[in-house]
């Protein structure tokens, strides 16, 4: 078995980082009294979830491929932009989740993390 690249190591951790931020989002907008509460909690819990799919994805035994990969981590920045449209997210946590998955899509697209990801790890 192969030891992780660094840059999966740099993508599992800013994957984690997101989720934090997700879960932080969801609970500084909850307010009970407010309109569109299960809206702005379905967002921020949906990228949380996505953000914590990947990290485990990225972990010893992933079981992803690498395309299934790429797009989930184009989904943990699509969900929030989808969000912000939904005045669901703010406009700060829009771009720092935007950013985080970007940045992860980044690290996972060398070659090195590639074959790391298409080996067999079970």
């Amino acid at each position: 078995m192969e030891r992780r690249p660094k840059l999966v190591i740099i993508a599992s951790l800013l994957a984690i980082a997101g989720a934090f931020v997700a879960l932080l989002v969801a609970v500084l907008g909850l307010d009970t009294g407010a309109d569109g509460l299960l809206r702005k909690m379905g967002f921020s819990l949906l990228t949380m979830a996505l953000f914590i799919a990947v990290f485990g994805s990225l972990s010893m035994n992933g079981q992803w491929t690498w395309r299934f990969l790429i797009f989930m981590q184009a989904l943990c920045a699509a969900v929030p932009i989808m969000g912000y449209a939904f005045k669901a997210i703010d406009i700060v946590s829009c771009v720092i989740l935007v950013i985080l998955a970007a940045l992860m899509i980044v690290f996972t697209s060398t070659e090195k993390a590639k074959d790391w990801v298409e080996a067999d790890r079970l």
